[in-house]
């Protein structure tokens, strides 16, 4: 895993803000796509955030996120590009909405990354987040 080149993708594909903001679902947001978990966190809410803390957020999200990611799918089965594919997914929606990507995680067992990008573009979060879901399913479909 290219986890410089992992961290440079998921900072685009969020972006970086050092005060709280409403994402696209309503949930309170900051830093790097930090879901601001209520009410343990809702001090956040309010405080603008050091470039450092963003940081320091982000690398533990993102720890989590590949931890999520190797109990959705063996990193070592997978290409390396493929495998960050599902950090950057698991980042985003969390292992449990990943784990409901069922075809996708059996496609990708079966090594069928073309299948697999379909089932990327065919669910909810695809119509959410066009632009995103079809550059990782580009990656996927390439491998």
């Amino acid at each position: 895993m290219n986890i410089e080149r992992l961290k440079k993708q998921i900072k685009q594909h969020e972006g970086i803000r050092n005060q709280a903001y409403p994402d696209t679902l309503g949930n309170w947001t900051t830093g790097i796509g930090h879901l601001i978990k209520l009410p343990d966190e809702e001090y956040l809410i309010n405080t603008k955030l050091k470039d450092i803390e963003v940081e320091q957020i982000f690398i533990t999200d993102l720890n989590q996120a590949i931890d999520d990611a190797r109990k959705f799918i063996d990193a070592d089965d997978v290409p390396e590009e493929v495998f960050e594919v599902v950090v950057n997914m698991s980042f985003n929606l969390g292992l449990t909405k990943l784990l409901q990507f069922k075809k996708f995680q059996q496609a990708l067992k079966e090594k069928d990354f073309i299948k697999a990008s379909e089932e990327m573009l065919n669910s909810r979060w695809a119509k959410q987040l066009p632009n995103r879901s079809q550059e990782l399913a580009e990656i996927v479909r390439n491998a």
